[in-house]
């Protein structure tokens, strides 16, 4: 028996206040601005989670998830697992279609998980290693077939990692896709793009809950200086901006509305060892690093308010969370320089490279070189722009680099992507732990109502930091800052939903 699904739309929509405007207006449009630049728009490419912000307009998901983070039918009205949870088989809405015509079947569902699996820049890949083969049913059916028991699919489906683009534009041509033309079945359409400048979506009557779409356009303005976001809110620039935690109070004082917290937007920021390159071949010295880091000066410096010191790459009260973690690597200099001692390193021996993103990371690499400095850990900072940064993150030739991600729509999804094979945010893939593979089979294993379900996944996320690359820095909140007329958006982590969001005239 097919799962039965409420649509999300349905209870999204009593979400917001306000009216919803008509007539395309110009009090009808979001005018967005973010210093962040987007490198793809194909989903399948881009390995930034961030980004999931801005494809989440043009592409829709086979599944979404609402409010209290359950599973809700999107593209698809449901799913079914055989008696051995290693087979699910998913069963699309009739009669939808992409934004180019084309249709929205099984066979498109099957193009795009063949996809994942093999072009060679798939950013996807690891999030996908239990899923071993797509087979179509029928129009409408299309059945995946698992490497093991695995009842967490439904939710690797939901947003990101089920966004499905046109089979049609993949097809025709796989870059003009991924840089000038995304087609997809989401809400909103693309009418003008400017790589890494601008974008224009207008909203598209085809989607299948347009009923619950009430913006009339979107306009994003990529790259801005993160200092002029607020007074382009103050002159009308924007109406919607994101910001950082250093601009929240002077948009506060501003008048307008803040939209932060981990329950709605949360970001992770952590240092990616590469275990497969010296000197971190040594696990003294990742040990080492790991005691050298002090998250609460992360938190106290960059945070604003918003961050939080942890030890690992989830914040407080998230279902990955683990107590226990934080206990294990206190911030304890004294103690990583006796490592290194024991280790047989004298003071300065050890020395490399830190990566990153410019202006994205640079007062994150600078806190932590000061703190790898002060036992006896020399490091260069370089930071480039994100397509050259990328092209060794993402190929694994990187040996160090500071990063982040926000949060996933699959718990698990998340755990495999630090510490799986394959995993986009692995820096030493393919390496993988035992202890890793061994609780993550048995969470795989466990149904998300199961009252095993939380302890196993908070088993696999130990297991995956213990014996993993990652060193978590910090957690913080993400904001957006917004004028009143444009009323709140759902909270819901890891992306922004526009279900139910609407204008009133005037503010």
């Amino acid at each position: 028996m097919f799962t039965a699904l409420v649509t999300a739309g349905a209870l999204l929509a009593g979400c917001s206040g306000g009216s919803a405007a008509g007539g395309g207006s110009g009090s009808d449009t979001v005018h967005w601005g973010t210093k962040q630049i987007p490198v793809a728009w194909d989903p399948v490419v881009t390995g930034s989670t961030a980004a999931t912000n801005y494809l989440t307009p043009i592409y829709e998901s086979l599944f979404t998830l609402d409010e209290k983070r359950e599973v809700k039918p999107a593209l698809a009205e449901g799913y079914e697992y055989n008696p051995a949870g290693d087979k699910i088989t998913i069963r699309l809405r009739p009669g939808l279609t992409f934004q180019d015509g084309t249709p929205v079947n099984a066979e498109a569902v099957k193009f795009n998980i063949d996809r994942i699996k093999s072009q060679q820049n798939s950013a996807l890949k690891g999030s996908y290693n239990n899923v071993k083969a797509a087979t179509v049913i029928d129009d409408r059916t299309v059945r995946l077939d698992l490497g093991q028991q695995d009842y967490q699919i439904p939710r690797l489906l939901a947003v990101r990692g089920g966004m499905l683009p046109s089979k049609a534009a993949a097809q025709a041509d796989p870059v003009k896709l991924s840089q000038t033309a995304p087609v997809g079945a989401g809400p909103f359409k693309v009418v003008e793009i400017v790589p890494e400048s601008k974008i224009v979506l207008e909203k598209w009557d085809g989607y299948w809950d347009a009923a619950n779409i009430h913006v009339k356009r979107i306009e994003i303005n990529f790259g801005i200086d993160a200092s002029t976001l607020v007074p382009g809110l103050q002159s009308g620039v924007y109406n919607f901006a994101q910001i950082d935690g250093a601009q929240i109070q002077q948009a506060r004082s501003a008048g307008f509305d803040i939209l932060a917290g981990v329950d709605r937007q949360w970001g992770s920021t952590f240092l990616s060892l590469n275990l497969n390159k010296a000197p971190f071949t040594d696990p003294k010295v990742v040990e080492a690093i790991r005691y050298a880091v002090n998250p609460a000066e992360f938190a106290d410096k960059l945070g604003f308010g918003k961050g939080e010191p942890t030890h690992q790459p989830f914040p407080k009260g998230h279902p990955a969370y683990v107590d226990a973690l934080e206990a294990e690597h206190p911030y304890n200099p004294a103690r990583a320089r006796e490592i290194l001692a024991k280790a047989g390193y004298s003071d300065g021996e050890i020395s490399f490279e830190i990566g990153g993103v410019a202006n994205n990371f640079d007062q994150v690499a600078e806190v932590l070189q000061e703190q790898l400095k002060a036992v006896g850990i020399k490091t260069t900072i370089k930071l480039t722009d994100f397509a050259n940064w990328g092209k060794g993150y993402y190929g694994k030739t990187l040996a160090a680099s500071v990063f982040g991600y926000v949060g996933r729509d699959s718990h698990v999804q998340a755990l495999t992507e630090h510490y799986d094979t394959g995993g986009v945010l692995n820096l030493s893939s393919p390496y993988t732990s035992a202890p890793f593979q061994q609780a993550l089979k048995a969470v795989r294993a466990t149904p998300l109502d199961s009252p095993d379900y939380g302890p196993r996944l908070q088993a696999a996320a130990k297991a995956g930091y213990e014996n993993g690359s990652t060193v978590s820095l910090y957690t913080y909140a993400s904001a957006i800052a917004k004028k009143k007329s444009l009323s709140d958006l759902p909270a819901i982590d890891g992306f922004l939903s526009w279900k139910g969001v609407t204008f009133t005239h005037g503010d």
